[in-house]
């Protein structure tokens, strides 16, 4: 008596939901590297738990002192304060600029570097994020609708394949459906322009020349986002950038328009739990609809810039353009009066995707020559070697810095020069014998040379400075006894020089206006530079023998990086029409500046709010602590019934551990259960997942054991895994797991066995222990779309696994109780899994993208119950077939998807649903899972060798084949929350049958099947 057998893959396919919420948890990302030897300190002020690990002590410093001058003018302005003191974590692990405001947990990371981002203007960094990000803190929780441990909620549908068999109770799903209902429902425009806003005179931020730029530029091309653009990221070259630009100035038009009141009345109204639509709150705020302020204020824009251009217009002098066609065109070098060298995000989505190519001036044409430079670049005098600077691979702790590096270009061949010393933007002397290079470490940077003739006691710092001081870029003077440099001042930057002999520094202009990218023309009696002096970027250039200075450009968007030939032919990098492209003049002659004339902005640059030194308290070594609990409530509706429920999650505040884990039942009492613990702490991450899963199947007819009257099953899954796993480096990822299994089935119906009735019979029908290896290689080019449209690269995942499985074989009658327990036959065995997917662009159609996919399956036994079985149908496989009709000891697949744009970027709101993106697709699938090849029984190595052209014919004329049609979709709902949709039809091109265990024949194939998935990514 096994009827629990016939339950084999309904216990397997009530996996599934339990994947969905493996994938739900891995939205909570973590960093992917482990960093145990830091050491942490922490320390509180007023309103603030300042925690930071050694080597950030003056950034720690700095920062609690800036946070609280500026809690008062942040808190009093939205009227809010958190309910509990910020914490505020300083990183300075990694080159990595960037801040990010966790509102829920009410904390802030920030990481040291400072940032230096070619769309935006330079401010003191730490004023800047701290500012911005506590300014989210305040806005976002006065935003909250409801208190924040209850971050929003689910709804779920599963729905599943109808099956034929009747040893199979559930197919695979084929209908997956997770959509988010927030809590904070906020557009990005209006979340980042206020944070970018902060308070009234702020002036840790404010609206300089690069934001003016980027908005002039687009209104003068008619490119302006509209207001539902703007409420959502996704967007490629300048896009995203310009949700924050443009939010920052409508949220300067509606303060100046409706008054200060309107940035904490839109939090307020937003925070109502029926409040969902941006338009509607501003008309609540204003009296007017929002979509008509907003276009009060485009026609005030192209007005503005119309009248403040007109000179300009006039007396344009932007050169002519040489490179464009991508968004990122920059840091133009001469070799030689032909060859171009210079950083282009070339076939990239993203604005920093940058690689380093050559330009030919006379055949017009560009070449790769280095993938992944990210800095400007210095060429030897003889133009053989180049110097720049790159990530480089991860140190013995996973830090990722920028280094020099020096490319060979006769022997294609590439040294590092620095290591870990978190170098970049290289300036080779011109005798070839020097390097200077800005480094930094804990906010502050320096400028040192490096004496590439020695191998020891080689590098110098020319500067000193130790109090979050920014450097940027440097230039040689053609006689190598001065070094020209652009650092950060008050607001912008200026440029002074360093004179090697005396080792003193002079300022070179000494104003308001932002002066940066020196460098010397070949005969050194010019320095050239781009400035702001007008209100937009141009290039200048000074003389250093008379201090005469001369405007050389006169551009709508702006000009920047020039570079000077020996013939005294002028590059620079041309910001126009919402990318960056190189500009040439060959000749060109002093422009008069009022001719140039735009506005008055270096006038009206303010000081930086000033800050108060405080006395903290001494640190002490940081102990774990952790954020709230926070409850995120589900409604799922799973094979047809309703199962209420909910999430729950909790961090460490520097993330060493993490809880994750979920619950769900419905009315019939079958259950969800789950725990999901990480620790962080070490090198690896160790962690615990545990779940509990049942299902009530009842009227069910045993008709295999003779049994009259129906019964009421009752299937529970247990699952315990204990794992080790750590990125090996930044593409490959280990994994180490131990699975314990538990099946077990209960039914309350009393079951003849010979002369005995068991009443309420429980039995085991299958546990097990499985040691797994899992090796993951992911190398996929990041783009826009990753999740709908990845475009280049390739991801592969292996899996071997030692599996000590027992299995149900029968019932005995126990001699010393008389009662019945299980018989199992030990399915011990090797288990082999291995899928790869590879994403590629076609040359000759641009938007056409291929995707090859592959599958194979192998168990080393061949008699194992076949519950332990491959197989190859449904959603993950051949998809014109039901999941459970394929199936064997044996795996393999191939799958191929072409894939085009319908349209990407566009804007089409559907209730909560804003649809920027839809693919369509078309695929053909061919594969098989079987236990064993015609004609080789018990097939064993030394026959695959002998003679593996006919096994493998064997094994391709019995594949199964078919076609389908996709349509992706992809989005953001409810402005944030990245939501992806995948509809499916697919034909099996094969007629096939299979006998269950039965004897019942089922016909499969040679029909149109469909399936659905709404998910926050594919």
């Amino acid at each position: 008596m096994n009827r629990s057998i016939n339950f084999k893959y309904y216990t397997k396919s009530v996996l599934s939901p339990f994947f969905i919420l493996l994938f739900l948890s891995s939205i909570y990302a973590q960093a992917r590297f482990n960093h145990p030897e830091l050491k942490w300190k922490t320390f509180e002020t007023a309103h603030f738990k300042i925690h930071y690990h050694e080597g950030a002590e003056w950034t720690a410093n700095q920062s609690a002192d800036i946070a609280e001058a500026i809690y008062g003018p942040v808190t009093s302005f939205y009227d809010f304060e958190p309910d509990s003191k910020t914490d505020l974590v300083i990183k300075d692990s990694d080159d990595f600029s960037n801040g990010a405001a966790y509102y829920y947990d009410n904390k802030i990371e920030i990481w040291a570097t400072p940032l230096d981002f070619l769309l935006r203007g330079n401010h003191s960094w730490l004023r800047d994020v701290i500012t911005h990000e506590f300014t989210h803190i305040v806005s976002l929780q006065k935003a909250m609708k409801y208190p924040r441990n209850f971050p929003g909620a689910y709804f779920q549908v599963i729905d599943y394949e109808d099956e034929k068999r009747d040893d199979v109770i559930y197919g695979y799903p084929r209908i997956i459906s997770s959509y988010p209902l927030p809590a904070m429902i906020i557009p990005m425009w209006l979340a980042e322009g206020i944070a970018q806003y902060m308070f009234p005179n702020a002036t840790n931020d404010l609206w300089d020349s690069h934001r003016d730029m980027l908005l002039r530029d687009r209104t003068l091309h008619g490119k302006i986002l509209t207001l539902s653009q703007m409420g959502s990221f996704g967007k490629r070259g300048i896009g995203n950038e310009s949700v924050y630009n443009q939010g920052l100035a409508f949220v300067r038009y509606l303060i100046e328009r409706f008054g200060m009141d309107i940035c904490p009345n839109l939090t307020n109204i937003m925070a109502s739990p029926m409040q969902v639509s941006v338009n509607t709150a501003l008309k609540k705020a204003t009296g007017i609809p929002g979509k008509q302020i907003y276009k009060e204020w485009k026609y005030h824009l192209e007005d503005h810039y119309k009248d403040l251009t007109a000179v300009i217009q006039k007396n344009a002098e932007v050169g002519k353009i040489q490179i464009e066609g991508s968004a990122t065109n920059i840091y133009p070098e001469w070799v030689g009066d032909s060859l171009i060298y210079y950083l282009s995000n070339k076939g990239k989505d993203y604005f920093s995707q940058t690689s380093l190519y050559v330009y030919n001036i006379f055949t017009k044409k560009s070449a790769l020559v280095k993938p992944g430079v990210r800095s400007r670049i210095s060429i030897s005098p003889d133009g053989r070697y180049i110097y720049y600077s790159k990530k480089s691979k991860p140190n013995k702790y996973g830090s990722i810095y920028y280094d020099i590096y020096k490319l060979d270009l006769e022997k294609n061949k590439e040294d590092q020069i620095t290591k870990f010393e978190r170098a970049y933007n290289p300036s080779l002397s011109p005798d070839g014998t020097k390097l200077a290079f800005v480094t930094g470490r804990d906010g502050t940077s320096n400028l040192v040379i490096r004496d590439l003739s020695k191998e020891k006691d080689n590098e110098k710092a020319i500067t000193k400075f130790n109090n979050g001081e920014e450097l940027f870029s440097s230039h040689w003077s053609p006689d190598g006894k001065q070094l020209a440099f652009d650092y950060m001042t008050n607001h912008g930057r200026d440029i002074s020089i360093y004179d090697l002999n005396s080792e003193s520094i002079s300022l070179f202009e000494g104003e308001d206006y932002d002066t940066r990218n020196p460098y010397f023309s070949p005969d050194g009696k010019w320095l050239y530079f781009a400035s702001d002096e007008t209100g937009i970027f141009n290039i200048y250039r000074k003389s250093l023998i008379t201090k005469e200075k001369e405007l050389l450009t006169n551009v709508l968007g702006g000009a920047f990086m020039p570079s000077v030939s020996e013939k005294g032919d002028l590059l620079f990098s041309l910001f126009d029409d919402s990318s960056y492209k190189i500009g040439l003049l060959n000749e060109y002659e002093p422009i008069e500046s009022f001719k140039a004339s735009y506005s008055d902005y270096a006038e009206s640059i303010p000081d930086m709010m000033p800050v108060k030194k405080l006395n903290h308290p001494e640190p002490v070594k940081y102990k774990d602590q952790f954020s709230k609990i926070f409850i995120l409530p589900k409604l799922m509706i799973d094979y047809g019934t309703v199962k209420p429920g909910f999430y729950f999650y909790s961090s460490e505040v520097i993330d060493r551990f993490t809880i994750f884990g979920g619950t769900s039942i419905n009315k019939i009492k079958d259950r969800d259960l789950f725990l999901i613990l990480e620790y962080h702490q070490w090198k690896p991450t160790f962690h615990i997942e545990i779940f509990s899963i049942s299902r009530g199947i009842f009227d069910v007819a045993d008709t295999i054991n003779f049994v009259p009257a129906s019964l009421d099953y009752t299937f529970a899954l247990t699952e315990f895994t204990f794992g080790i796993s750590r990125w090996i480096n930044s593409i490959n990822h280990l994994r180490f797991n131990t699975t314990y299994s538990k099946y077990r089935t209960t039914t309350d119906t009393k079951i003849p066995f010979e002369k005995l009735y068991q009443n309420g019979f429980s039995y085991d029908y299958y546990n097990g222990i499985n040691f797994n290896l899992n090796w993951r290689f992911r190398k996929i080019r990041p783009n826009v779309n990753i999740d709908t449209n990845p475009n280049n690269g390739i991801l592969l995942n292996t899996v071997i696994s030692r599996n000590y499985d027992k299995f149900i074989k029968g019932f005995d009658v126990n001699n010393s109780y008389g009662t019945l327990e299980v018989d199992f036959r030990n399915n011990y065995y090797w288990k082999i899994e291995h899928e790869g997917i590879w994403h590629h662009k076609y040359p000759v159609v641009d938007k056409l993208i291929g995707s090859l996919k592959w599958k194979i399956g192998w168990i080393s036994k061949y008699d194992i119950d076949s519950f332990f079985n491959f197989f190859a149908g449904g959603m993950p496989g051949l998809q014109g077939y039901p999941f459970y009709s394929i199936e064997g000891r044996n795996l393999f697949s191939l799958h191929y998807t072409f894939r085009f744009p319908l349209f990407v970027e566009k804007d089409v709101q559907l209730l909560p649903f804003n649809l920027q993106n839809a693919f369509i697709a078309t695929y053909f699938e061919a594969g098989n899972a079987w236990n064993q090849v015609e004609g080789y029984k018990n097939l064993r190595w030394g026959t695959l060798i002998d003679d593996p052209i006919s096994i493998i014919k064997s094994v391709a004329n019995d594949f199964k084949k078919d076609i389908g049609f996709q349509l992706r979709f992809s989005g953001f709902s409810f402005y944030a929350y990245p939501t992806a949709i995948s509809l499916d039809f697919v034909y099996g091109m094969d007629k096939f049958e299979v006998m269950d265990r039965q004897g019942n024949i089922h016909d499969y194939g040679k029909e149109w099947r469909s399936y659905l998935t709404i998910l926050f990514g594919l």
